[in-house]
């Protein structure tokens, strides 16, 4: 894969403010690796997720 290909898959990812609802743990990381989900991505989306969460919860 071309670098080129590589940004372009970085910029076109979808948001990942939540935990991936559509993805199960054993599935291809939607980022590219190859690798399965939760050895790639799964850890920091759902890091990102309980922050939004904690950061949320006190607004009114």
């Amino acid at each position: 894969m071309k670098l080129s290909e590589k940004i372009m898959k970085i910029f076109t990812a979808p948001d990942q403010q939540t935990v991936r609802r559509d993805m199960g743990r054993n599935d291809v990381c939607w980022c590219g690796s190859g690798r399965k989900y939760k050895k790639c991505h799964l850890q920091e989306d759902e890091r990102r997720s309980s922050a939004t969460r904690s950061l949320n919860c006190g607004t009114s």
